[in-house]
């Protein structure tokens, strides 16, 4: 699972008092990738559709502004892509996105291959960074998620 960290407090000592730590004023936006499917076929390569689940803890609205990202299958690096547009995310609530990545062939044929030795099975990784805009404040942290 990805998260990124918009922004944090701390808690302080005193001889007495108990140490605590005060809740974030700004929780992690969280993301997760559930499903890697080919969308698109043509001479050059082939398009992924990530789907992504993001999550907003926060008790007010936010806006994934963009997301850049690359992504590895096993380890080896297949391609990167970008979000194609802003997207609202509600208050404490899961949403489903769609991350497009585009594929050379020579790739994609290297992650088939693995795919079939490894009895069906690859280890999807993606990295990248997102900007994320909360009540007009732009903050942007990097993400990383495993799936597979």
């Amino acid at each position: 699972m990805g998260v990124f960290v918009v922004a944090t407090t701390y808690g302080y000592y005193s001889s007495h008092q108990t140490i605590t730590q005060p809740k974030p004023l700004i929780e992690n936006i969280q993301l997760r990738s559930t499903s890697v499917s080919v969308t698109d076929l043509d001479r050059t390569g082939l398009t992924l559709d990530l789907k992504v689940v993001v999550y907003n803890p926060n008790g007010f609205g936010a806006t994934l502004d963009s997301a850049n990202y690359s992504v590895y299958a096993d380890g080896h690096y297949l391609g990167s892509g970008q979000t194609t547009r802003a997207y609202d995310l509600a208050p404490q609530s899961p949403q489903t996105l769609v991350f497009p990545v585009t594929v050379g062939w020579g790739s994609a044929l290297g992650a088939t291959a693995r795919y079939v030795v490894g009895l069906g099975r690859v280890t999807w990784e993606v990295n990248g960074s997102a900007s994320v805009e909360i009540d007009g404040l732009h903050l942007s942290a990097p993400f990383e998620f495993t799936t597979g």
